[in-house]
């Protein structure tokens, strides 16, 4: 038997919700009518409207700006959500089925670089494709429940509110452009003391992550200065230093597997560190009552799968 349709829920004003939702998230009527494209009275009035239908007041002025009362502060995010998804509805309607697209982030710059965007030229040229729209991030921030609709992420793939797909576990080895062997023999682990270390900092990062000194531990090695070399804070950076031949670097699985296979980097040392973390992609349960979300999902599982290292 099929569920009884919801009873119908007379909605307060739109201008006004829209209105309010603007002056909140930006803190300002001024932006809020450059946005909307009306002016800042137009923008008052539209406010005070809502404010009067449903007998509350929702923003109040202090000084020469504005604050939410307690009731404007708790219906100020879900505001930015719903008209968020009506926004992504609403542009759906207007494109049609040919205009459909995919919204992915990921965070990791040298992953996109490295692995993703060759990839995401094979998929475009498949017959079910859409249009995917990439954003890297390099906060880790939690991702905005209605931001995106997948998300490449890093960790142990626990995160709230979100299903996670393992691409691939992550190891940790040193590798090196052909390069470096002009200038040293690089032969066993014990050369690299006779070359620049290119070093990964994580600082602030919610991961531990193995660095040349535990590397090189669980490898034996004891005469290396790990004090020595190059830092960095971003790992694309990293990675195309080691390309230019400037050093080794420790690579990761997703990130260098193609660098591997061009012979732009070498790997010569048997020696791994497996982390606990891996990349995963991400997504709100949702998401995959969408066709060309699941047809996605199942061609980047398989694209991680035959990844070879």
């Amino acid at each position: 038997m099929l569920n009884p349709p919801l009873p119908y829920r007379r909605l307060v004003a739109l201008p006004g919700l829209r209105a309010f939702e603007a002056v909140a998230r930006l803190g300002s009527v001024r932006e809020a009518a450059e946005e909307l494209h009306v002016t800042p009275g137009a923008v008052s009035q539209q406010v005070k409207a809502l404010e009067a239908e449903i007998g509350a007041t929702l923003v109040q002025r202090q000084g020469t700006g504005l604050v939410l009362t307690r009731m404007g502060q708790e219906v100020k995010d879900d505001l930015t959500t719903a008209f968020r998804l009506l926004g992504r509805v609403s542009d759906r309607m207007r494109r049609g089925l040919k205009g459909l697209s995919l919204r992915l982030r990921i965070e990791d710059p040298a992953l996109a670089a490295n692995w993703l965007l060759t990839r995401l030229q094979r998929y475009r040229a498949r017959p079910d494709s859409v249009d995917v729209v990439l954003e890297t991030a390099t906060s880790w921030a939690q991702m905005e429940p209605e931001a995106f609709d997948f998300d490449i992420r890093f960790g142990l793939g626990d995160w709230p509110g979100v299903t996670a797909h393992r691409l691939f576990a992550d190891e940790v080895y040193p590798v090196f452009s052909p390069r470096v062997l002009e200038r040293h023999p690089l032969a066993e682990p014990g050369d690299l003391k006779h070359h620049t270390l290119l070093h990964l900092d994580w600082t602030g990062q919610p991961v531990i992550w193995p660095d040349w000194p535990a590397w090189l531990r669980a490898a034996g090695i004891e005469d290396v200065d790990t004090s020595r070399g190059i830092h960095f804070t971003d790992f694309a950076l990293c990675l195309q230093a080691a390309v230019a031949g400037q050093g080794v670097a420790l690579g990761t699985t997703g990130a260098v597997a193609d660098l591997l296979a061009d012979g732009r980097l070498l790997c010569p040392f048997e020696k791994s560190i497996v982390t606990p973390f891996a990349y995963y992609i991400v997504h709100r349960p949702d998401v995959l009552k969408r066709p060309e979300a699941q047809s996605f999902l199942n061609w980047i599982l398989e694209e991680a799968k035959a990844t070879e290292i």
